[in-house]
């Protein structure tokens, strides 16, 4: 007979971390929705796609690292081949959504992502339930917006390339920045707003 307790308890590891993420992902949108209600009633100033949010409490080295952290597209043939890939998991998922939303699609050649556009059902209430316009999943933009204001989409493009870089990983850094810091102190969000203001500061350059 072989021994299963170290694939058990292997196992039931993986499904304590799972389900502790999920758990972590239910506090992160409470406290995106609080977050919401409190901008709402003028408590908080407005969390813009590009504004620039000091964070309310202490933050660790790496947090600070991945608020400042905007990685471009990658250049190479063989970089955009294996960003496709290794953002693909979660790609996945982000059609499965927006095919749930009633939205038109098109691809913005400029950010290299399908953006989903006036999506109204399925997925799209989740975002209306936390205040979110759009949302980005792998190379998919899920957009409430009729047509997606340019600094919004630069933002969600910016959570585009850190899913190139971080693959499926983004995904439980992601959650687990919202539980701990709350949407608008996310440094995964505020690494998405400094690449938005990137992407306006670029703009502005080539129109001067």
């Amino acid at each position: 007979m072989t021994d299963d307790a170290p694939t058990s308890r292997v196992a039931a590891v993986a499904w304590a971390a799972v389900a502790a993420t999920l758990v972590a992902g239910v506090v992160g949108a409470l406290r995106q929705r609080s977050e919401k209600r409190r901008t709402r009633s003028g408590e908080l100033p407005r969390a813009g796609a590009a504004a620039v949010i000091v964070p309310a409490s202490a933050e660790g080295p790496l947090a600070r690292r991945l608020a400042t952290w905007t990685p471009t597209a990658p250049t190479s043939t063989l970089g955009r081949v294996a960003a496709t890939a290794w953002a693909s998991p979660l790609t996945a998922v982000g059609l499965l959504l927006a095919a749930t939303t009633g939205g038109r699609p098109r691809w913005d050649a400029e950010h290299g992502c399908l953006v989903v556009e006036g999506a109204r059902t399925g997925s799209a209430r989740l975002l209306r339930i936390v205040g979110a316009g759009a949302n980005a999943m792998g190379h998919v933009v899920v957009s409430t917006y009729e047509r997606t204001p340019p600094v919004v989409l630069a933002h969600e493009a910016g959570h585009v390339r850190q899913a190139e870089r971080l693959g499926p990983l983004l995904f439980p850094i992601y959650v687990w920045s919202s539980a701990r810091y709350g949407y608008r102190d996310n440094p995964i969000e505020r690494g998405a707003r400094a690449a938005a203001r990137r992407w306006a500061a670029d703009r502005r350059a080539g129109l001067s």
